[in-house]
């Protein structure tokens, strides 16, 4: 009997921290707690401060699902527009964000335009969800050219489709034509549909 209090206490002793942890202050702020778009911002060439049009935004949602004794993050939506021809962006996630699960963190950003570097890994401007730096009136995102071959594969290792979503082909169709592009003018094989897991 002894042993069985024991586990029931130990067990109390987990559930509470779980409790705790996610309802810490760190904890609430990862997550949405209105909804918060409509995302804007403009991307430009980090060294002429032209507009890059047709620049890929992409936005993705994700959540923490809390069990007993660990929790997952998983795939909630992900959303990708075109810059216009002046370099802005406009992503309107009303839907996404008012009918968003408990627990739905803000979005995370990739840009990615062919021959410079993505943003968040190669931009001048703040990185990742820092203060809704894509709130308002957005911000500027200032991309660099990309001066080599070498540093044009380094950059596709690090943009990754399958990150935001299972299915990157139907999700983000024009993200994958635009990688492939870039694939294709520095002489990698282009990926294909039959890869999406």
């Amino acid at each position: 009997m002894t042993r069985v209090v024991q586990l029931i206490a130990i067990w109390c002793v987990m559930a509470t921290a779980v409790v705790a942890w996610a309802q810490t202050p760190e904890g609430r702020d990862r997550y949405l707690d209105r909804p918060r778009g409509p995302y804007r911002g403009t991307v430009v060439d980090a060294d002429t401060r032209a507009p890059l049009a047709g620049a890929v935004v992409v936005a993705y949602w994700s959540r923490d699902r809390i069990y007993l004794f660990h929790s997952v993050n998983e795939h909630y939506a992900v959303r990708e527009v075109l810059t216009g021809t002046d370099g802005g962006f406009v992503i309107d996630a009303k839907r996404i964000e008012e009918g968003a699960p408990r627990r739905t963190r803000h979005p995370e950003f990739l840009i990615f335009v062919p021959g410079y570097g993505s943003f968040p890994l190669w931009q001048k401007a703040p990185t990742g969800f820092i203060g809704g730096v894509f709130e308002g009136d957005g911000t500027v995102v200032e991309l660099q050219r990309l001066k080599s071959v070498e540093e044009r594969r380094n950059q596709l290792i690090w943009v990754t489709p399958n990150s935001f979503t299972d299915k990157p082909f139907k999700d983000l169709p024009t993200l994958m034509k635009r990688i492939n592009e870039e694939r294709g003018s520095i002489g990698l094989a282009p990926q294909l549909p039959s890869e999406d897991p």
